[in-house]
């Protein structure tokens, strides 16, 4: 039963307290859709059969996590029928859905749910201004949506694409919030038998380590300070001109921290990295000579991708890896004011080496790992340039503090 001040309470708040469950419902739904765009529209490279009974080509054989999980969809009576059921209605499916495929899009939802949610984790505790959390995880989803789907070239899918997002989104989560370094090691066991880019979590923990001993600026080491006490003081002096006129509305104050490279010889830091680095090469060592004699497709890929990148009709698939947005974060990286970040980014242009030997550039998922850390950077330089081009425009008068304030809530 209502009081008479909850339902007054109500009357008054009923926007708020509806808008969070509105959101988060919309955001499944968009999720709903993207998986099912991708099932549907993308071609599946793994024969489901061959994968779950071990006969499938390396170095897609190796990456077993969910092998038993396949073989027991393709044996169960419920999911085979169930498949039946749906493959009936061909305004849906009109090519069938097999119990691979059903398995698949009740396995990916959780996953990009799971992945979507420790990047907008990650955002809110490195954003200084709290302007855009709404638009992170849709950000992301986009960023998905280039980076998985919008294919010329290269148009396949991969069992463990979407499982591989979300253990290393949880990695990136656990490292950035410095969780107990158990927990990582942990996950990164279970990660790396799904699929070997769990190693790069390695280097991501080094350089969080790097930093680890050095404290934040005040306005990082409080995420629940007001936006008030977030904003620059009346009589502060604007931030100078740069030269070129593409950066005028970017901030040029970033947060600085010195990173101590003597960190990594720590026992607790090495101990935790070189313990990881084992297991991954002894698992390697093992399960490539349980399946030696599969056909294989693992060689050096660096002629193809050299013949790639002197075609320039493969350009507009490559360069649209992580939303075309690559580059820029690159270019803009010293105005993310998050020195954690700002150091992951360092990352790309390595991931873009090891993966010129080892993947095919124009097959962006590839890149599809670094989506997290390409939709944080993102929303941080867009929030950024947005309030610091309010400051220059509204605040350079004598607006008094609440008018700030409506300003950069309105931003």
């Amino acid at each position: 039963m209502f009081t008479v001040e909850s339902r007054h309470y109500f009357r008054r708040n009923w926007k708020t307290a509806l808008t969070r469950p509105a959101l988060l419902a919309l955001y499944l739904l968009m999720t709903v859709q993207f998986v099912g765009c991708y099932l549907f529209l993308v071609h599946p490279y793994i024969d489901f059969n061959r994968f779950a009974h071990g006969y499938e080509r390396l170095p897609f054989q190796t990456r077993l996590l969910l092998a038993p999980l396949f073989g027991w969809a393709q044996q169960s009576a419920f999911m085979v029928g169930y498949a039946d059921r749906l493959s009936r209605n061909g305004y849906f499916f009109p090519r069938g859905v097999g119990p691979g495929g059903i398995l698949e899009l009740y396995l990916n939802i959780p996953c990009v749910l799971i992945a979507g949610w420790a990047t907008v984790r990650i955002y809110q505790a490195a954003t200084r201004r709290r302007l855009l959390g709404w638009l992170v995880y849709p950000l992301f989803l986009v960023l998905c949506a280039v980076t998985y789907i919008l294919h010329m070239v290269q148009n396949f899918r991969f069992v463990y694409d979407m499982p591989s997002l979300m253990f290393f989104s949880l990695g990136l989560y656990l490292i950035y919030f410095r969780k107990p370094t158990l927990l990582l090691v942990a996950l990164f066991a279970v990660a790396t038998l799904n699929r070997e880019t769990a190693l790069f979590l390695i280097p991501f923990y080094v350089l969080s380590e790097c930093l680890r001993s050095w404290n934040e600026q005040a306005a990082l080491a409080d995420p629940s300070a007001s936006i008030e006490n977030r904003l620059p003081r009346r009589n502060a002096p604007l931030p100078p001109k740069p030269r070129f006129k593409v950066l005028v509305f970017l901030p040029v104050d970033p947060a600085r921290r010195h990173v101590r490279w003597q960190r990594i010889l720590k026992p607790e830091v090495a101990l935790a990295a070189g313990l990881m680095l084992a297991y991954w090469v002894v698992w390697h060592v093992f399960i490539f000579h349980l399946f030696r004699n599969n056909v294989s497709e693992y060689y050096s890929r660096i002629p193809f991708n050299l013949h790639c990148l002197g075609r320039l009709r493969y350009y507009p698939q490559i360069f649209s890896a992580g939303g075309y947005l690559l580059p820029f974060l690159m270019l803009y990286r010293k105005h993310i004011h998050d020195a954690q970040l700002r150091l992951w980014l360092w990352m790309i242009p390595a991931w873009c080496a090891i993966m010129m030997t080892w993947g095919i550039l124009s097959e962006t998922r590839i890149y599809g790992e670094l989506l997290p850390l390409v939709a944080c950077a993102a929303a941080l330089i867009a929030e950024e340039a947005l309030a610091t081009a309010i400051e220059r425009r509204h605040f350079a008068g004598n607006s008094d503090k609440q008018e700030r304030v409506h300003l950069a809530r309105a931003a």
